[in-house]
């Protein structure tokens, strides 16, 4: 194929050479000879350069698998690899998290990953490609008269992915980014599929939920509830349904003959409430737990969400597609440290879930898989990112990708704030890089409008604020009471709920490097 089609670029090198040579004088039949063969071996090999340059294009052109893990209200402090760094038995952890374990170490860790303080902004930052200030700052966005969500005339990171690099796309889990209407549902914003919950959180063994004193059970599958298909423990629901998106695409490719790059949003309703475990599961006892045994009860959870990366990851190496797949698990925001009975941990960060201290904010993160260079093995990237940077990000994965027509659609409808994500690629291909393009990181800025999330009502996080500027960070507000410094084994049995009374009404700044 590459002969044929390159036949008119070597007839093109050839005549050159001839017109180089036809002035040249051969003293006998031997020079001649020996000539001959000079231009011959001139011409296969720059045929075999321009060859393996096409192969090479045709591989670069190939974007990535995407594989997009997100934890719900994982603390900073609730996976094995981090107790065994913090612990004060070095090495040790309660929790056995040995896939994110080897995940985190063979790839790229990411220490200053930040998102919102809480579920829904999160979410809406990462497809929207904005800050959440830009997009959401409301968590409880499934009623009809609520704005929260990203709004309608905003294009998610799934759509673009699909226009622009012809991805499949997919979603498992967790949805929280607006459902007062069909327009919302995934199915609608991008996805070629989604199986999964539409609110903020449910029951992990039935996918009951409920509001307004009703209880129903929230699974959808496309554009209608999955009927008869709930009672399955969440995490294990999810991860066969992604394992089964993962088969379905290899087994397309291969009967189709063609290349076409995955874009799977993998949600995960675990470590978020109600601690439940599938009734086989072993919960171990750990000791001084507290009284609802939460520290335990945690533990299962993220072990269980452990097995489900496995059983992921096992998937793309079975199929052959982790060679070429990118997948990078991230936590939405920090674990819950309201009252012990939540069994979030945040250690050695400060706060939890529901506050802009670093506990609520600053996520546990890392990047795997077989498209990362092998130099970036065994590193970490200490240069802030935020989540809505993920949406450049992907997007310039693919060398063909066509900035200008990125720009010109960044300028499509004027109605709703400009991305604020920025391409972090070529910052996070530096070994052990502490230079992002991001300087700064505004976090939040809370007022009646903003309808900000708060355990007190809307009224207490008036005021709530926080920025980040290159090392420095500063807070504002009450912050929900929630500074509080957790130890290695929070929470435990004399642990009290959070009950910072002093905050930083009049301003706090911090060094945060």
């Amino acid at each position: 194929m590459c002969v044929s089609f390159f036949k008119p670029q070597l007839r093109i090198y050839i005549s050159h050479i001839f017109y180089i040579t036809q002035y040249i004088h051969f003293n006998d039949i031997m020079s001649s000879i020996i000539n001959y063969f000079v231009l011959a071996v001139a011409a296969l090999s720059l045929l075999l350069i321009t060859c393996n340059n096409v192969y090479a294009d045709d591989t670069i052109k190939q974007p990535p698998h995407i594989i997009y893990i997100l934890a719900d209200d994982l603390g900073y402090n609730n996976v094995g690899i981090q107790q065994q760094r913090h612990n004060t038995e070095q090495n040790t952890s309660e929790v056995k998290t040995p896939t994110i374990d080897e995940l985190t170490k063979s790839g790229l860790e990411l220490s200053r990953m930040y998102s919102y303080k809480y579920c829904s902004p999160s979410r809406s930052s990462f497809l929207s490609g904005r800050l959440p200030i830009h997009v959401t700052q409301n968590n409880k966005n499934n009623l009809v008269t609520n704005p929260g969500g990203a709004d309608l005339r905003m294009k998610l990171l799934p759509e673009v992915l699909k226009e622009r690099l012809n991805y499949k796309t997919h979603m498992v889990g967790k949805w929280h980014v607006g459902a007062r209407s069909t327009s919302n549902l995934p199915i609608n914003r991008g996805f070629d599929s989604h199986f999964g919950f539409l609110k903020g959180g449910e029951d992990h063994l039935n996918q009951h939920s409920g509001d307004a004193g009703i209880t129903f059970v929230d699974l959808w599958r496309d554009q209608k509830p999955a009927f008869n298909e709930n009672g399955t423990f969440s995490t294990i629901i999810y991860t066969n349904e992604a394992v089964k998106i993962i088969k379905q695409h290899s087994h397309l490719e291969k009967n189709k003959g063609t290349k076409q790059p995955l874009f799977m949003f993998l949600a995960y309703q675990a470590t978020h409430t109600p601690l439940e475990v599938p009734p086989s599961w072993n919960v171990k006892p750990v000791p001084d737990d507290t009284k609802t045994n939460a520290r335990s009860h945690m533990n299962a959870l993220v072990e269980i969400l452990d097995s489900g990366v496995k059983n992921v990851t096992d998937a793309l190496k079975e199929t052959g597609m982790w060679e070429n797949t990118l997948l990078i698990f991230q936590a939405d925001n920090g674990g819950w440290v309201t009252d012990p009975s939540l069994g979030g941990n945040n250690y050695p960060l400060r706060g939890g879930k529901v506050s802009d201290y670093e506990g609520g904010v600053r996520n546990f993160a890392f990047i795997n898989g077989g498209y990362m260079p092998d130099n970036l093995k065994s590193t970490t990237f200490s240069g802030l990112m935020h989540i809505c940077d993920w949406y450049e990000t992907f997007q310039n994965l693919a060398p063909n990708f066509n900035e200008e027509e990125k720009n010109n659609h960044d300028q499509i409808n004027n109605d709703v704030p400009p991305l604020d994500s920025i391409n972090q690629w070529n910052s996070l291909l530096v070994p052990n890089g502490e230079i992002s393009k991001r300087h700064e990181v505004p976090l939040a800025f809370c007022t009646l409008e903003a309808q900000c999330d708060s355990p007190g009502g809307v009224f207490h996080s008036v005021g709530d604020a926080a920025l980040i500027v290159g090392k420095w960070k500063i807070i504002n507000g009450t912050q929900n009471k929630m500074g509080i410094w957790q130890g290695p084994l929070y929470p435990n049995a004399s642990s009290l709920p959070a009950n910072d009374a002093v905050g930083c009404p009049n301003g706090c700044l911090f060094n945060i490097f």
